[in-house]
Order: C-alpha cells, then structure tokens, then sequence
C-alpha cells in the first residue's frame, strides 16, 4: 500500500495537466484522504489542496475570457 505522502504527490503531478473536472475529483480525492493523516501530512494536504483551487480557477477564468473574445470576434464579423 502507497503512503499518504506518496498518494498526494501523485495527486500533484496528476493536477498540471487536469481539467476541471478532474481537479473537482481530486480535491474530493484529498478532503477524504485528510482526516486519516498526521498534522504534517495534512499540512501537505491544504496546501495542495489550495493549489488545486487556484488551477481550477485558472482555467474556469481562462474559459471565460475565451468566451467574452470569441463574442468580440463575432460581433466584429457581423459588423464587416
């Protein structure tokens, strides 16, 4: 069996390269994983869970202004 160390930095090299979805399912991932490991260990834990929070956010805002330029892109092909 892997330790809680090993499953969160698995955890971490996963979540460069996750979408959204997978980032949910890996925070859902740690909040279960955390009330069974040391103050350290879940020291380790909120942190990465922060950073995945903030990976998350970076593409939901990214997303976002993709849309609002595609809109721009749009209005400036109509008005042509």
């Amino acid at each position: 069996m892997r330790s809680a160390i090993e499953i969160l930095n698995a955890i971490e090299a996963r979540a460069q390269r996750a979408i959204v979805q997978e980032l949910r399912l890996m925070k859902k991932e740690v909040l279960q994983l955390r009330p069974s490991l040391s103050p350290q260990d879940q020291d380790h834990a909120d942190a990465l869970l922060l950073k995945l929070g903030r990976l998350e956010s970076d593409q939901v805002i990214r997303t976002a202004n993709a849309g609002v330029l595609e809109q721009g892109f749009q209005a400036v092909a109509q008005a042509a």
